[in-house]
């Protein structure tokens, strides 16, 4: 993501696009997302905070899907800029990247949640 590039934290557009506006399919991938990305977030900063930077990619790599799917597109770049570091054994503000990342997918879950209500 270039400096000051502006990244939607959810692109209702894209996801109401891809479900062709069914409210119950939102709230049913809204809950999916947010209960799978949930439960694969500790093995990321497990992962970070070991340095198994290998690792790191692989976890990124589908946090990363999982978001882009559902147009969550600020947690996508987040966890997509942690794949790159991992794959390309950077460990170096690993700790600040997961954090921003972490942070950008809260902001995405309570996006969806607010969508999904």
């Amino acid at each position: 993501m270039a400096s000051g590039e502006s990244v939607e934290v959810l692109n209702l557009k894209r996801l109401e696009d891809s479900t062709g506006g069914d409210t119950e399919l939102i709230v049913e991938l809204a809950e999916l997302y947010i209960a799978d990305t949930e439960a694969r977030l500790p093995e990321l900063l497990e992962a970070a905070e070991a340095q198994e930077l290998e690792r790191v990619g692989r976890v990124a790599h589908g946090l990363k899907g999982a978001s882009a799917s559902l147009g969550c597109d600020e947690a996508a770049a987040a966890f997509r800029r942690i794949e790159e570091m991992g794959r390309q054994g950077i460990g170096d503000d690993m700790d600040t990247a997961v954090e921003q990342a972490q942070a950008a997918w809260r902001r995405a879950c309570e996006r969806l949640r607010e969508v999904a209500a």
